[in-house]
């Protein structure tokens, strides 16, 4: 071999074996997000059992034929606990928890249990700490959590305007008896531990 040809011969060795060593870092996973790390995964995306709410403002509701009046810091979480999650297909009633799941879907889970239901969708607005929960099951309507504050275990907010009925022996949006329509906004705080 003269010495073109053994330049030539190295060359292209030295071509192909950096073809080899480069090649496979170029390849793209799918599971990465362009820079080989797996996506990112959004901080709300859990599953949250529903601990506490309180009433921001106060409020009047009839509740199995009594008036009750209640203030600014009262007890809130069996009204709210049924909105958001009454229509969970839990054995159990208390084992009803809310997940959110990184493709932008809201499931009613039931922990301890296999049972499952799509609740809807959300969607958070990061600049002004707002959760959106688009609930389809059992009816359609919107909840709103404002200031939204996600601690380690936890999610806490307040939802200004909940769907909530005067009397709650009538469905909510039923004419009541006096006249009028059954149904009422509340401004609660709400408490959720993130379970996992």
């Amino acid at each position: 071999m003269n010495k073109v040809n053994t330049d030539s011969f190295f060359a292209g060795l030295l071509a192909i074996i950096l073809l080899i060593i480069i090649a496979p870092g170029c390849k793209k996973d799918k599971d990465d997000n362009g820079n080989g790390q797996p996506p990112s995964v959004h901080p709300l995306v859990g599953t949250y059992a529903f601990i506490e709410s309180r009433f921001n403002d106060p409020i009047t509701v009839i509740v199995n034929g009594d008036t009750n009046h209640y203030l600014a810091g009262d007890d809130a979480y069996l009204f709210v606990g049924g909105g958001l999650l009454g229509a969970a297909p839990c054995d159990d009633a208390g084992n009803a928890a809310l997940e959110l799941r990184q493709n932008f879907t809201s499931y009613y889970v039931c922990v301890g249990e296999n049972n499952e239901a799509q609740q809807g969708t959300w969607e958070y607005v990061e600049n002004i700490a707002l959760l959106k929960l688009n609930i389809s099951n059992p009816a359609n309507f919107l909840v709103n959590i404002t200031t939204i504050e996600l601690l380690e275990n936890a999610l806490n907010g307040n939802i200004p305007s909940l769907p909530m009925p005067y009397d709650t022996s009538i469905p909510v949006g039923d004419p009541l008896p006096g006249g009028g329509i059954n149904f009422q906004t509340a401004n609660v705080s709400v408490k959720f531990e993130k379970l996992y």
